[in-house]
């Protein structure tokens, strides 16, 4: 009987490192998705803190990074493009609301500005 005992306490031994194996494995992968989490919170704090700075000072003649005059820059250009898609598709801009309109529209019918018709050049 003597063997079979010792084989017992082997196997118990055994599954008891193998259980506490796992549960260190779980709490490693635990640990690590709460980093990440964290981590994603930090990295979304400081785009938040960003915005802010860039709304602050968007508008400063001497900004002091040049990453301000870079968005400017990229925000002209995309406000362009915004215009000449709408032209592409028969659409102005409702400069009070934003409502896209009809070019042919005089008035926005969603606020009632009034709103300035593109003309073409010839």
């Amino acid at each position: 009987m003597d063997i079979f005992d010792k084989i017992g306490d082997t196997l118990v031994s055994v599954s008891k490192d193998a259980t506490q194996k796992a549960k260190d494995l779980s709490d490693l992968a635990k640990i690590r998705m709460d980093m990440r989490t964290k981590q994603e919170y930090i990295s979304k704090q400081y785009t938040e803190i960003g915005k802010a700075y860039y709304e602050k000072h968007k508008n400063d003649e001497e900004p002091k990074y040049e990453q301000v005059t870079s968005i400017r820059e990229a925000e002209e250009v995309l406000d362009e493009l915004r215009q000449q898609l709408s032209q592409i598709k028969g659409l102005q801009k409702c400069p009070e609301c934003g409502q896209d309109m009809p070019l042919e529209a005089d008035y926005c019918s969603k606020c009632g500005a009034k709103l300035s018709i593109f003309e073409e050049e010839d």
